[in-house]
């Protein structure tokens, strides 16, 4: 009875993905569909009318391959090791939806904008910047200026900018490439004056000016400079966007001061009590613990500051809370996604078993190299033995793991149900793809 189910499915599956533009199965592999979508993205942008079918068929043979692999691992259990994974880009995934989804309005540029942008480039302002990760520090750095402090060497010792080594020098720059709300508070500024600390993107940020003046060189007429200043103006907005949306969010986070001392700790000291104690509330309740947190201390290098580590934790559980957003609005949910999880968790699965069943099981040894050096010595003639030994080593490895790869392919394909709709495979095509949305 098992043997006439696996086809019926096989069936199944090729009527319920019937005639659905993109959906068709083209195959099915143990029950599991390949759709003519799934095929059609794979396939190369020019592709060749006389190779076409020999590269569809190619891509389709490497897709089935990846698919044998993946439903082997799950037989194998790997599928539990492929979780930190899989949520690893599906955070990234929704993440960038989201950021799609928050800066989209950043991508509408009326003439208006336009004319008070060109207006911006027209000043440009001579600045001097400290940037550093954590806002208790910039504020105590603000602090020591209002005191008195010289602003060049608090930017020498703590900024995080690639100008701290010029002493924070950031030269002339147009005050249309500042961000808000670093551009507003630094045009109302004189020379010798400062700015509060501004938080922008994942650092809080200090400006002293030096000197206005009229943009030199002037920039060129707006006609000419049009389309380079509607692109400049959209990714600004963009990232303004952005950074508002985050600093609303930070608004609703409370640091619990004994709790991110915890994390500073190594963490193989942190006690099991230690690890129930709250590093952040959400909205005043309780929203992440040390438990939570330890795979972020786990991975500090040795040499990071105090400042860095809880910088480090902030932006993790920052990036958590924007992941809760994200799954709240149900972006995890797009079909694109959905598609892009599938592929991932399957390519997962495809190393997990490859390093198991082929990488792990291939060595090369020495003598290995040196019978097939003497056996080949008359195709050798480099003075660098060192090189020699490492190309015959990397040829043997590839021509062992071909080989062994071949096997094991040929051994999941005699067991598995495979049925291929050629008609399908036949009449698909590379598919266009609609202009991507603006990312990061």
């Amino acid at each position: 009875m098992r043997q006439l189910f696996i086809p019926l499915l096989a069936v199944l599956a090729l009527v319920a993905c019937a005639g659905r533009p993109g959906r068709q199965a083209v195959a099915v592999v143990n029950g599991e569909a390949i759709t003519a979508a799934d095929v059609a993205a794979m396939l190369p942008e020019n592709l060749d009318s006389l190779r076409a079918d020999t590269v569809k068929k190619q891509v389709l043979d490497g897709i089935i391959t990846r698919k044998l692999f993946a439903q082997e691992a799950k037989r194998e259990g790997m599928e539990k090791d492929a979780e930190y994974q899989v949520e690893l880009e599906q955070k990234a995934l929704v993440n960038q939806r989201l950021y799609d989804t928050i800066t989209a309005p950043g991508n509408q540029v009326t003439e208006m904008d336009l004319q008070s942008a060109y207006k911006l480039l027209q000043t440009e302002v001579h600045l001097r910047l400290i940037s550093v990760p954590d806002e208790s520090l910039a504020r105590c750095l603000a602090a020591e200026l209002e005191q008195g402090a010289v602003f060049e060497s608090l930017a020498v010792k703590y900024s995080k900018h690639p100008t701290a080594a010029k002493a924070g020098d950031m030269g002339f720059v147009p005050l249309l490439y500042l961000d808000e709300p670093m551009r507003s508070r630094v045009m109302v500024l004189k020379p010798g004056q400062h700015t509060q600390p501004t938080s922008l993107d994942y650092a809080w940020q200090i400006a002293t000016v030096l000197e206005t003046r009229p943009t030199n060189p002037a920039p060129p007429p707006l006609g000419e400079y049009r389309q380079q200043l509607e692109y400049r103006l959209k990714q600004q907005q963009r990232r303004e966007l952005a950074s508002q949306y985050l600093t609303d969010l930070r608004a609703r986070l409370t640091y619990n001061p004994a709790g991110l001392e915890i994390m500073l700790k190594p963490v193989d000291s942190i006690t099991a009590a230690e690890q129930e104690t709250a590093v952040a509330y959400k909205d005043k309740a309780r929203y992440v613990k040390v438990a939570r947190l330890l795979p972020v201390a786990a991975r500090f290098p040795a040499m990071l500051d105090t400042t860095m580590k809880k910088y480090a934790v902030r932006r993790a559980i920052e990036e958590d809370l924007i992941y809760d957003d994200a799954l709240h609005r149900g972006l995890d949910k797009l079909p694109d996604v959905r598609q892009r999880l599938k592929v991932t968790r399957e390519d997962v699965l495809y190393k997990a078993l490859y390093k198991k069943e082929i990488a792990d099981k291939l060595a090369v040894s020495d003598a290995d190299v040196m019978d097939y050096f003497h056996q080949n010595r008359q195709n050798f003639t480099s003075p660098d033995s060192t090189q020699v030994m490492n190309m015959i080593r990397s040829r043997l490895l590839n021509e062992r793991r071909t080989a062994r790869m071949q096997e094991y392919v040929g051994g999941l394909k005699a067991k598995a149900k495979i049925t291929i709709n050629q008609a399908a495979l036949a009449a698909l095509k590379k598919e266009t793809k609609a202009p991507g949305k603006p990312g990061r």
